[in-house]
């Protein structure tokens, strides 16, 4: 018995391996030039102000996102503290971040606290949906506004032509005027076929923009900062290059992006030396990533035992 299996369901796995392949191989040419003992002396070389730097917008960034988190918290019309979600959200983002799959790692961490406490598991699955859009449009906001502004820089980078990158930009940019036009304007559930979607509130939508574009910004420059000051390329024009990288490493499903980020990296910054790109990426996943994610980890632990006798979720 032949069963069929529509197309549809096998393109996003089609994308994903196609993805990972072209990375692969990227990767796998350039480390077979490198030597591993080089990039770990350009990691060791990074000045320790660019590392200081780079942990103190990291702060900024879960600190942005751990205010976002209780606002959240306050728009489902829950009643906790505010610590609470400010906590949780030290433990959601980081490990969200660190692991890949940020919705579903988490969305289980937040089930699992937030259950606990007593929320119902539709506010629950309110607050996951809302936790996961600061990213997508601050991602997609500045990868537009970055492509429409400076085309001319970012062009070559993506082997594109300065039209191109301009028409891409502009159409990220009118796609996101309209999603906020829709949300003054439209204050009804949308209903597609079966399914029924409610649209957060027009000052929910303003403060997802701003914890996105500061929490993406913020990545951007803990990464920029810890590049080699022979890079001549300005801050916003790498932004449309962090976000291009991003992007391939969110498409290609692996978890973090890893090896997917570190290839388009090297691929759009083929100008600078390899060693030095990838001890950069490895400070910039220290500092975002790898350090956030041990503190989490950390305080989930500690969240954990001293909330040992509330009921499990």
């Amino acid at each position: 018995m032949t069963v069929k299996v529509p197309w549809r369901r096998l393109l996003p796995a089609v994308i994903s391996l196609a993805i990972i392949g072209i990375a692969g191989v990227i990767l796998v040419r350039t480390l077979s030039t490198l030597d591993p003992a080089a990039v770990l002396r350009q990691f060791e070389a990074t000045p320790g102000i660019a590392l200081a730097l780079a942990i103190g917008l990291s702060v900024l960034a879960y600190g942005a996102l751990a205010a976002y988190e209780v606002a959240m918290l306050r728009y489902v019309g829950a009643t906790m503290p505010a610590w609470r979600p400010f906590l949780t959200s030290l433990v959601a983002y980081p490990l969200g971040h660190a692991i890949g799959f940020g919705a579903l790692s988490g969305g289980a961490v937040r089930y699992r606290f937030y259950a606990a406490a007593g929320l119902p598991a539709l506010d629950i699955g309110k607050v996951v949906v809302l936790s996961a859009m600061p990213y997508a449009a601050g991602l997609g906001l500045l990868c537009g506004i970055s492509l429409l502004l400076w085309s001319a820089e970012a062009a070559p980078l993506l082997n594109l032509t300065p039209g191109a990158a301009q028409a891409i930009g502009a159409s990220l940019v009118v796609s996101h005027a309209l999603y906020v036009g829709l949300v003054l304007r439209w204050r009804r559930p949308l209903k597609l076929k079966s399914v029924t979607l409610e649209l957060p509130s027009p000052r929910m939508t303003w403060l997802q923009y701003l914890a996105g574009l500061a929490d993406v910004l913020c990545a951007v420059g803990v990464l920029y900062v810890l590049l080699p000051d022979s890079l001549q390329l300005g801050f916003a024009p790498f932004v449309a290059v962090y976000v291009i990288a991003i992007l391939a490493g969110l498409l290609s499903s692996v978890p973090a992006g890893l090896g997917v980020f570190e290839s388009m990296m090297l691929l759009m910054l083929r100008d600078q030396p390899a060693d030095a790109v990838l001890g950069a990426v490895l400070a910039y996943r220290l500092a975002y990533e790898l350090v956030p994610f041990a503190w989490g980890l950390l305080l989930f632990l500690v969240l954990e035992l001293t909330g040992r006798r509330q009921p499990a979720a």
